[in-house]
């Protein structure tokens, strides 16, 4: 049963404010509680584009916690249009909707000076150059199998949710969201036969870069790496409850996309 709520919205769409505003009120005729903060609530929603709504899932620290997200953003593939919004977050909150459990990747980011940076992704962690110059990646598999060495822009390692995110816009396949394997899709490489390959979702993969780069996740998160540092990504055992009105992916491909058409 959803009790307890809390409102992501982005501050810099014009009018959302009010938006959120008139969003809070409704919840609060539902009987809900509307928090200030993220801790241990049953639903997130958040109000934006995509960005807004994997922001939304970084907050979540509660295996239980449910996330909705209304599109007030640009494409918004993980979120639900704001037309008629008040009918769908009543059916929402009554308890009509079906729950998708979406995997996440964990990042390890191991430090040459011994620090060690943790997180996790529910799109991608990505990999790219930090100056102007390409670099170089070495790809290794858990059994230390040197799966690819290759110069490039960079490299993403994409859940399937983000198979149509950033992977997408450099030539990844698409993923059907609900499946559990791991994308790796270089950026710009400099070969004509590095092409995006899918791996189990039981895969460890080792990262080391030279000279520098930087590690991006999600969109969320900046760590610059460089020699000697190594990056560790694996499935994570948590996942993402992401609440889906729509469970017609290829509809949705059609709707953001143009797919097919």
């Amino acid at each position: 049963m959803i009790k307890n709520v809390f409102i992501l919205h982005n501050k810099k769409i014009p009018g959302i404010e009010k938006e959120r505003d008139r969003i809070e009120k409704l919840l609060k005729k539902c009987g809900k509680v509307v928090k200030n903060s993220p801790e241990g609530v049953d639903l997130i929603i958040t109000m934006g584009g995509d960005g807004t709504f994997l922001k939304g899932a970084h907050q979540i620290d509660n295996p239980r916690t449910l996330i909705y997200g209304i599109k007030y953003g640009k494409v918004g593939f993980l979120t639900h249009t704001a037309q008629d919004i008040d009918t769908q977050l009543k059916k929402v909150l009554s308890g009509s909707f079906k729950i998708y459990r979406r995997m996440l990747l964990e990042a390890t980011v191991n430090k040459k000076n011994g620090k060690t940076i943790k997180d996790f992704c529910l799109n991608e962690v990505s990999i790219f150059r930090k100056g102007i110059r390409i670099i170089d990646i070495v790809v290794s598999t858990r059994k230390e199998e040197v799966f690819g060495n290759l110069r490039c822009d960079g490299f993403i390692v994409s859940t399937p949710t983000g198979s149509t995110a950033h992977s997408l816009s450099a030539s990844g396949p698409v993923v059907f969201p609900d499946m559990e394997c791991i994308l790796l899709v270089p950026v710009a490489p400099h070969s004509i036969s590095w092409r995006p390959v899918i791996v189990p979702s039981n895969e460890i993969l080792s990262l080391s870069v030279s000279p520098e780069g930087v590690v991006i996740i999600d969109g969320q998160r900046e760590i610059d790496v460089g020699y000697s540092d190594r990056v560790v990504i694996k499935k994570a055992k948590k996942g993402v409850k992401i609440i889906d009105d729509d469970n017609s992916f290829f509809s949705k491909l059609k709707t953001k996309f143009h797919w097919g058409i």
